[in-house]
């Protein structure tokens, strides 16, 4: 992590500059929060990991997610490059990547949504810096330095992920319809031809 943060140029003075911050963004974090999990919503493939099992929005899981968000945003800005909280950091890209048993068939929450909320979360400090404070240059310095802090702690999130490929349910073979198997079967030999043509025009 360490490295990481030298070559972003993550140093005590933009941890200073970010620890200055906190008014600003503790103003605006139940807001930037919220806005977060809607912009999940939108998206089929995103919003389906925060449904109940009637397919309606999980609002009291929904509830719990802002506040751990908020939480995380909170604790960012006291960020020690030796302290535990990089520890928590990479405990969340853990979960993220190992589903529990009572949603395993929806898989990890795939890495590019881990990468995709840390961006949406940079471009929205970005313009509440730049409308809160009073001139330019002192909401660039704010944001630069929590953008090199966010690159930091996205590395420490993906490190959590082996494998963040979705894990769909078995379905035994005596419940396969025939003309299912002859399908894939046929999907098989046709990709088999496909490849030795492509050898052959090698």
């Amino acid at each position: 992590m360490r490295e990481v943060a030298e070559f972003v140029g993550l140093g005590p003075a933009e941890l200073a500059v970010i620890r200055a911050t906190a008014p600003v963004v503790l103003e605006h974090g139940e807001e930037l929060t919220a806005a977060v999990y809607d912009h999940f919503l939108k998206f089929t493939d995103s919003r389906r990991f925060f449904l109940a099992e009637d397919g309606e929005v999980d609002e009291p899981k929904l509830e719990r997610r802002k506040h751990s968000l908020l939480r995380w945003l909170k604790g960012s800005i006291d960020f020690k490059l030796d302290e535990d909280y990089p520890i928590r950091v990479l405990a969340t890209g853990i979960v993220h990547s190992h589903p529990p048993l009572h949603r395993a068939h929806l898989g990890s929450i795939p890495s590019r949504y881990m990468v995709a909320t840390i961006s949406y979360i940079q471009t929205a400090l970005n313009d509440i810096f730049f409308k809160e404070y009073d001139t330019a240059e002192e909401a660039d310095r704010a944001s630069v330095a929590w953008s090199k802090l966010l690159m930091v702690q996205l590395d420490v999130l993906l490190a959590g992920y082996m494998n963040d490929t979705p894990t769909e349910p078995e379905i035994p073979e005596a419940e396969v319809p025939k003309a299912e198997i002859t399908e894939s079967e046929n999907n098989v030999a046709g990709n088999r031809v496909g490849a030795k043509t492509v050898e052959t025009i090698n």
